[in-house]
């Protein structure tokens, strides 16, 4: 759900832009944050808290990602080494 201090600023930027809604005073901006409130609720929206921790685990999965391109890498050269030398011939003891 959005801060509801969202709603509030924005009400507060959409009443000083239209001096009637001064004049309408309280029940304008309850009826503007109201609208704005029912608005966004339809909308799939986070809050900067949701957005911090969404891109906090992506960072962690993308260095677990690199993490385990890396050892693939080692495992696959190794694997490259024990093929070739499996192909070698060997000399008789």
């Amino acid at each position: 759900m959005i801060d509801k201090r969202i709603f509030e600023e924005i009400s507060q930027q959409i009443s000083k832009l239209m001096p009637q809604a001064e004049a309408a005073g309280d029940d304008m901006k309850k009826s503007v944050s109201a609208a704005l409130q029912k608005g966004f609720s339809r909308l799939d929206l986070l809050t900067r808290e949701e957005f911090e921790s969404q891109l906090a685990a992506l960072a962690r999965a993308e260095e677990k990602i690199t993490a385990l391109e890396v050892q693939v890498r080692l495992l696959e050269e190794r694997l490259a080494k024990v093929e070739h030398e499996s192909e070698q011939p060997q000399a008789p003891h």
